[in-house]
């Protein structure tokens, strides 16, 4: 998992096949309204405003095929992280939508407007959340092809 300011993110384009397009076509959006824009290659980016939900309960989600760069563009949320190889399923990985969903302890840590994680296929990860009062956020989520 990599977290930092939205604006330090080019620098892991080495390592990160697709991601200077990413980075490209975020620095040109004119607007947040919910929605997927195409990128090359299969990769997406899709603009997400919501209301984070509660943290009791959560669990924890993969991907095989994508890696997520979520990006906080307006408010804050709180995401769990675990490597997948410490938990346990919770449920059959759903290998049309690439998601399966995860149990077990993980850590927690806020993230803040401008900053972005990107989260590999061995991070189970549980975006869009809170502890306390419920957050409203616009966020973009970067998902490149591994």
């Amino acid at each position: 998992m990599i977290v930092c300011p939205w604006k330090d993110l080019g620098r892991y384009a080495p390592i990160i096949p697709g991601l200077e397009e990413a980075v490209e076509a975020v620095a040109k959006l004119e607007s947040y309204e919910a929605g997927t824009i195409p990128l090359s290659g299969g990769n997406k980016i899709l603009v997400q405003p919501g209301v984070t939900k509660p943290w009791e309960g959560s669990e924890l989600e993969v991907h095989h095929n994508y890696l997520d760069i979520q990006y906080i563009v307006k408010g804050q949320e709180v995401m769990g992280w675990a490597p997948t190889e410490t938990l346990t399923p919770a449920g059959e990985f759903n290998t049309a939508k690439d998601k399966g969903m995860f149990a077990g302890l993980n850590d927690t840590m806020v993230i803040r407007e401008g900053y972005c994680y990107v989260v590999f296929p061995e991070d189970a990860h549980a975006p869009g959340k809170h502890i306390g009062e419920p957050n409203e956020f616009i966020k973009l989520v970067v998902k490149l092809k591994v």
